[in-house]
C-alpha cells in the first residue's frame, strides 16, 4: 500500500550509491537522516524489494511507520486488547441488567396491581435496563390503563434498581355542603363577565365594586322578602388595575461557541462528582453520555465545547423592551388560564446606576369573587 512508509538504513558511506541507484529505480525518497554512523531513507514499503535486490550495498528495514505499525502493535498486545474489549463488553452487559424492582406505596394492593402491569411490561429483575424512551411510554400506558386508581408514577433508575413511587388518586369524596354563602369581591374592580349557578345577583356588567361587596348573594329574595337561603356558586372576572415595576442592567453576556472542543470523563456517586482528567477549557458548554452505571457510580462521556464570553450593551429602547417583557411575563404567572392582560402602557422609565428601571401601568381581567359563609340568623 502507497501510505504504509518505512525506514532504510546503510552505512553512511554508501549513501550516494544507495540514494543514486533510488533515483534510477525510481524508488520516491521521502527522508533521509543521518544517526551513528548509519544513513536512513524513508520510503514506500511496497518499494523495499527492489533495494532489497541490490549487491553493492546491504540494505536493512530499520523499523516500520503508517498502518503497518498500528498492525504490527496491535499484533503484538492482542492478548491484552481481547481481554479489555471483553472485560468491558462484560461490564456494560452486567451494568444494564436490572436486578430489583421496589415499589414504594402504603398499599399492599395497589402495590401489587402496579408490580404486576410493570411485568408485564417487561420492567423486572433480571433484564436488560429500558431505554428512557421506554420507561416514559410505559409510566404513560400505566397511567392511561387506571385512570380511577393512579394519579402519578415515577420509575427511577439507580445502578440495577428501578424505584418506583406511586400516588394514588383520591376519589373525590363528597364536597361539605355549605348551606349559605355569598361570593364576594376580593379587591377593587369593574365587573365584566359573571357566570352563576346558585344565588342572587347583586352587580351587573360594568359595575363598579370594592373589596369585600357581595357579588352573587346566597339569599334569594323577591320583594325584600328571603324566600330561600343557599351557598352562592359561580365567577365573577373583573378589570383590576396594577402598577408594576421591572429593572434589567444595560449589560449583558453572550456567550457563543469557539471551533475548539476536549472530550472527558466524569466520575460520580454519592461521594464524588468531579472530572477524570483536568479540564483544558476555561469556560464551555456540554454534551454528556452516560456510558455506565455500576451499583450508583456513574461514569459519563463528556464532549466540552469551548465557549467565549462577550459583554453588550443594550440601547435604552431595547432595555426599555427588555424589562417590560420580564415585568409581564412575571405578572402573567400569576394569572389562570382564564385571566388575561388587557390593557398596558409604560407610565415612566429611567437609567439609573446602569439599569434600566420601568413603571407599568396594566389592567388585568381577574377572577375577584371569593365564597363567605354567614349566619343565615343574623342576615
Amino acid at each position: 500500500m502507497k501510505d504504509t512508509i518505512i525506514w532504510v538504513e546503510v552505512e553512511e558511506s554508501k549513501k550516494e550509491r544507495l540514494l543514486l541507484k533510488c533515483f534510477k529505480m525510481k524508488v520516491p525518497v521521502l527522508e533521509t537522516k543521518i544517526e551513528n554512523s548509519k544513513f536512513f531513507i524513508k520510503i514506500y514499503e511496497n518499494d523495499f524489494p527492489k533495494l532489497k535486490k541490490l549487491w553493492f550495498v546491504k540494505v536493512k528495514k530499520s523499523n516500520v511507520t503508517g498502518w503497518a505499525l498500528v498492525k504490527q502493535v496491535l499484533w503484538s498486545h492482542r492478548i491484552f486488547i481481547l481481554a479489555v474489549l471483553f472485560g468491558l463488553i462484560l461490564l456494560y452487559i452486567i451494568s444494564h441488567i436490572m436486578i430489583s424492582v421496589d415499589v414504594i406505596h402504603s398499599n399492599k394492593e395497589i402495590r401489587e396491581l402496579v408490580r404486576l402491569t410493570l411485568k408485564e411490561k417487561g420492567i423486572k429483575e433480571n433484564t436488560f435496563r429500558k431505554s428512557y424512551q421506554e420507561i416514559e411510554q410505559i409510566k404513560k400506558e400505566i397511567l392511561d390503563l387506571y385512570p380511577d386508581k393512579l394519579e402519578w408514577l415515577e420509575i427511577e433508575v439507580h445502578g440495577m434498581n428501578y424505584t418506583v413511587r406511586i400516588e394514588e388518586r383520591k376519589l373525590e369524596s363528597e364536597k361539605e355542603t355549605k348551606s349559605s354563602c355569598h361570593i364576594v369581591a376580593t379587591k377593587d374592580a369593574l365587573v365584566k363577565e359573571m357566570v352563576f349557578s346558585k344565588g342572587m345577583a347583586n352587580v351587573k356588567t360594568n359595575d363598579s365594586v370594592k373589596k369585600g361587596d357581595i357579588l352573587i348573594s346566597g339569599l334569594i329574595k323577591k320583594d325584600e322578602e328571603v324566600k330561600d337561603v343557599v351557598c352562592a356558586e359561580g365567577s365573577v372576572y373583573g378589570e383590576v388595575w396594577y402598577t408594576i415595576t421591572a429593572s434589567v442592567p444595560m449589560e449583558y453576556k453572550v456567550s457563543t461557541r469557539t471551533n475548539k472542543r476536549r472530550w472527558n470523563f466524569r466520575f460520580k456517586n454519592l461521594y464524588v462528582d468531579d472530572f477524570i482528567f483536568r479540564s483544558r477549557l476555561e469556560t464551555y458548554e456540554e454534551e454528556k453520555k452516560s456510558i455506565l452505571n455500576l451499583f450508583g457510580n456513574e461514569l459519563i462521556f463528556v464532549i466540552q465545547h469551548e465557549t467565549k464570553e462577550e459583554i453588550k450593551k443594550y440601547s435604552e429602547e431595547e432595555a426599555k423592551n427588555k424589562a417590560v417583557e420580564e415585568g409581564i411575563a412575571k405578572l402573567k404567572s400569576t394569572l389562570d388560564e382564564k385571566e388575561r392582560i388587557m390593557y398596558q402602557k409604560v407610565l415612566k422609565n429611567e437609567v439609573n446606576n446602569s439599569t434600566m428601571n420601568v413603571e407599568i401601568f396594566v389592567s388585568v381581567l381577574e377572577n375577584i369573587g371569593e365564597v363567605q359563609e354567614f349566619d343565615e340568623n343574623i342576615e
